[in-house]
């Protein structure tokens, strides 16, 4: 046996030795069943400490001094909810694990346990459900069956939000807006059921349905995307996973996420593309922007035992080619993200546990050669760390990253935003404070400067974590992370939106996107690794996990959920860029809280007397502007009661013209300011 192993069941056995002999170690808080070291196939096993491991389970009883000997020299310092018996399966078919290495499990390894087992048997019954204090795991014995009915469909509104997973239990989702019709939305969510479910909708996230990827075998860590043009939609999961690992697999829909089996038009019979046999958190990323020379490839950055990489498709996911980002210890890393410039250089980032670093690698040539790593910067955290709100699972130190693809000042610039912790990691979850970090380079990842795009003066009171950042066509950034200011002990979370619109420099007040706040989870996955947000013009959307109240009782489901924010305010305000002839752009929308109406401010253009007409218009009709409002007098604001479906809405001076329409006359020359630059940047070719 190794000295690890020997140290390990020798702490064990000395733990037995010094329990009086009338003591019973339960397995839950209620102590309604109690450990029976007996039923244990080695004696000199101390059964009842496993406990101090992970959640217990009576597979447990069939480990012997041996088994234990395979676990790391600081077991149980590695905080994940997974049981005795299980974590010596892992650490057996994954030598890369090592027993004396800070590398922790993976990320989805409670995923693969939940799939493999379902939950944490006890008694012939198995429980999903368990939590963590006074240095142990228990079980909580509650709802002893694994729900096997089949998903109901239909939609659930809580105050704006809109949940999209039915039956309850789902966590870790992402989310995608369709390029040509913001309308059409896929997701993609790990639940119900231990399984990655797909979900669409076509009237922007109002309404939802699910559908299943082909061949089954789903586990975790979905991931979607859309072409360039909108016709696909990409997804990836992780399936078939076992003790050995996930394949990680690619699909493509060309129905908009109604079905999954797009590629077999390539390979009849093969509706999907495995990238690699033991993957982990496989992301997502399509260069769509119209001038790059790499239009429509696709990214999947992944991780294999701690090796980080990247694969790449020309050809909409048909045929991949793939190779390794991280080199050395120092670069090894989980749960990075990819996204490219309006070149088409890629950048590819990982938060590497080794090192306690953010790393980043720059490729000119469309992935297929990269340049040396870079240090973004130093994390406090490693890997994870225990929070109230996250205390089990515990809070991943995972990357989000997006490009400026506008033509505005900070053009190509590139962010990438993480939660870390202010200080070293302690066991302690009440002593850990987690915060937002933001790296922003305007010079193609050369230099990097950090920001925390929050306030900091109440960082001992309140956490925030979990960070999906995307930037707009204007250039703006968008921020949205769980936030625990709403509860005073920190273990309850809303999501919250802040923006940056000078290059990520400075950040608007954060503002709370939920209605209503999620209690702490009582349940080992509890929020799972990560959110989502995408953007397309204006519209914006958060996708998140949240237990809120649907019958009556606090935090009765696990569920996701998804927020429209309209770009500029998560609370209904917004600012959306007017015609570019105004002085003193952009326009204001402001929504007003207690009626369907909207504020609508501009700046004065073509002298104090000016009238202006205001148009609205939906962003998947570009050719449907309809003139809504006259403001006469030369008065600057209107309030207005918008249309259903409506998105954006234009200003333009009132002029007398002879085409009647749009603010025209009848001569280039004496054309007002320009709406047509306007519509053409956020719409395309004006009517």
């Amino acid at each position: 046996m190794s000295r690890t192993g020997f140290m390990i069941v020798a702490l064990l056995i000395a733990g037995s030795a010094s329990r009086p002999a009338h003591s019973q170690t339960f397995i839950d808080e209620e102590r309604t069943v109690a450990i029976d070291s007996a039923r244990g196939v080695d004696r000199s096993v101390d059964y009842e400490a496993l406990v101090t491991l992970g959640p217990w389970d009576d597979r447990n009883y069939q480990l012997s001094a041996e088994d234990l000997g395979s676990l790391a020299r600081d077991e149980a310092g590695i905080r994940e909810p997974l049981p005795a018996f299980f974590r010596v399966a892992l650490r057996r078919a994954r030598p890369e694990l090592g027993r004396d290495s800070p590398r922790r499990y993976p990320l989805n390894a409670l995923n693969v346990f939940r799939k493999m087992y379902g939950g944490y048997l006890v008694s012939g019954r198995s429980y999903r459900r368990a939590t963590r204090t006074r240095d142990r795991y228990w079980i909580v014995l509650k709802e002893g069956e694994v729900p096997s009915s089949a998903p109901e469909q239909g939609t659930d509104f809580a105050s704006g939000d809109v949940r999209v997973t039915r039956p309850e239990d789902a966590a870790e989702a992402a989310v995608a807006i369709s390029p040509s019709s913001p309308s059409h939305v896929v997701a993609g969510s790990i639940g119900p059921n231990d399984e990655v479910h797909m979900h669409y909708s076509t009237d922007g996230g109002e309404t939802w349905t699910q559908t299943e990827l082909p061949l089954g075998g789903t586990c975790c860590d979905p991931s979607v995307e859309w072409s360039a043009d909108g016709v696909l939609a990409y997804g990836s999961a992780l399936v078939n996973c076992g003790l050995s690992g996930c394949e990680a697999c690619f699909y493509r829909s060309d129905d908009g996420g109604a079905s999954w089996n797009d590629l077999e038009d390539d390979t009849p019979g093969n509706p999907r593309r495995c990238i690699v046999s033991n993957g982990n958190r496989p992301f997502l990323h399509v260069d769509r922007h119209a001038d790059s020379p790499e239009r429509d490839s696709i990214y999947m950055i992944y991780d294999v035992g701690g090796d980080v990489l990247l694969a790449w498709s020309r050809d909409f996911g048909n045929e991949w080619h793939g190779r390794f980002l991280s080199s050395g210890d120092e670069e090894l890393g989980v749960a990075g993200d990819v996204t490219t410039d309006r070149n088409g250089f890629v950048y590819a980032a990982w938060p590497a546990y080794q090192s306690r670093s953010i790393r980043l690698r720059k490729s000119t040539d469309a992935g297929n050669s990269f340049e040396p790593s870079i240090l973004v910067a130093a994390t406090e955290a490693a890997y994870a760390f225990p929070l109230p709100s996250q205390e089990i699972r515990e809070a991943s130190v995972y990357l989000s990253a997006t490009a400026d693809l506008s033509d505005g000042p900070d053009a190509d610039s590139v962010y990438l935003a993480w939660s870390d912790t202010t200080a070293p990691v302690v066991s302690d979850s009440q002593a850990n404070h987690s915060r937002i970090q933001v790296a922003r380079s305007h010079d193609g990842g050369a230099t990097w400067s950090i920001v925390t795009p929050h306030r900091s003066d109440d960082i001992l009171e309140v956490d925030r974590w979990q960070p999906s950042i995307a930037a707009g066509v204007d250039g703006a950034v968008h921020l949205v992370y769980y936030n625990t200011r709403n509860t005073a002990d920190r273990s309850g979370v809303d999501v919250y939106y802040t923006f940056s619109t000078d290059g990520g420099k400075t950040w608007s007040a954060e503002e709370r996107v939920t209605a209503e706040t999620s209690a702490h989870i009582d349940d080992v996955f509890e929020f799972g690794d990560y959110s989502g947000l995408d953007i397309v013009l204006d519209d914006l959307m958060a996708i998140y996990t949240d237990n809120r109240s649907e019958s009556g009782s606090p935090g009765d489901s696990v569920d996701i959920y998804v927020s429209g924010i309209l770009s500029g305010s998560a609370a209904g305000a917004g600012r959306i860029y007017g015609s570019q002839g105004l002085p003193g752009d952009p326009l204001t929308v402001a929504k007003n809280q207690d009626s369907p109406s909207l504020d609508l401010a501009w700046a004065a253009a073509c002298g104090g007397g000016t009238d202006y007409e205001i148009y609205e218009g939906a962003f998947d009709d570009p050719e449907g502007k309809t003139p809504i409002q006259c403001s006469t007098g030369g008065a600057t604001s209107a309030t207005i009661t918008p249309s259903s479906g409506a998105h954006f809405y234009i200003v333009v001076p009132r002029v007398e013209d002879a085409e009647g329409s749009y603010g025209r006359t009848s001569s280039d020359a004496e054309r007002p300011p320009s709406v047509e630059a306007c519509v053409t940047q956020r719409i395309g070719p004006c009517p």
